[in-house]
């Protein structure tokens, strides 16, 4: 049975990072819902492409084991991308992150790069709201699905996660990091 972790240098600096949330204006300048949503079925999500920006400009923060600790004046922008297409959405990463698949097979370590991770999706447009939904085997071997919620911003035609992400070693300190995701037009 072949188990897999994924290590993903890219979740490490997430939750390791300071997060700046993106502002969300409203594209018509009020409150009220855009009149021209893009996004109105799961078939409007299909061929569209998004970015997400990740702005490491201020500070990072680590764990030295006793708290959080800052390092100033890191300057780095990571740009990861959601494309849809009429069976998956792709997520991408950075040209300059590697994403690795570690896995066992036959009682045999490896590791694989990966470009990208494949969900399957759904969408609903009453509520403005979705799913990623990837399957997977957790720590010992066993299916597992994984879900990740989404809301479509009427507003500001954009995807947004809000992503919770719980340490291991303190399943009582967890972050929520929130990704906003941008039309490539």
């Amino acid at each position: 049975m072949k188990k897999q972790i994924l290590l993903v240098a890219a979740a490490l600096l997430l939750g390791m990072t300071a997060c700046q949330k993106d502002e969300i204006a409203p594209i018509n300048g009020n409150n009220h819902e855009n009149e021209n949503v893009l996004v109105k079925s799961t078939e409007d999500l299909i061929g569209t492409e998004w970015t997400f920006t990740m702005n490491l400009l201020d500070s990072t923060f680590i764990d030295g084991g006793c708290g959080w600790d800052s390092i100033a004046g890191l300057n780095l922008q990571l740009q990861f991308g959601l494309n849809f297409d009429s069976t998956y959405a792709h997520l991408t990463f950075p040209e300059d992150v590697t994403v690795l698949s570690a896995g066992e097979v036959d009682g045999e370590f490896s590791l694989e790069e990966i470009e990208s991770l494949d969900f399957g999706y759904s969408y609903d447009p009453t509520t403005h709201t979705g799913y990623l939904t990837a399957n997977t085997v957790d720590e010992d071997g066993n299916p597992d699905t994984l879900q990740i919620a989404f809301t479509y911003d009427t507003t500001t035609d954009a995807i947004v996660i809000d992503l919770n992400i719980v340490y291991g070693f303190d399943e009582d300190e967890d972050v929520t990091l929130q990704l906003v995701f941008h039309r490539n037009i």
